[in-house]
């Protein structure tokens, strides 16, 4: 099986767009930015990364802490 015989087996989704979707995102940005001074935009993107470092502390904090062993499993040993 070659490599893009590989991806066939796979369907797509055709319900999602995900260029489409990132165009339509760049020009809505585009229109609530275009006026706006130097000054003015580097406030918008510094808000927008302010609102999404709260948005990412706040599912943390809901999701709880990690948990991590301690040791890594040993796969190569028999189990009895």
């Amino acid at each position: 099986m070659n490599r893009n015989d590989f991806w066939k087996q796979f369907e797509g989704a055709p319900q999602i767009d995900c260029v489409k979707m990132k165009h339509d995102i760049q020009a809505q940005i585009y229109e609530e930015i275009k006026d706006l001074s130097t000054a003015e935009r580097i406030a918008y993107f510094q808000r927008g990364s302010e609102e999404f470092r709260r948005e990412m502390a706040q599912r943390k904090a809901l999701a709880g802490e990690l948990v991590l062993r301690e040791e890594p499993p040993t796969y190569d040993e028999k189990k009895p």
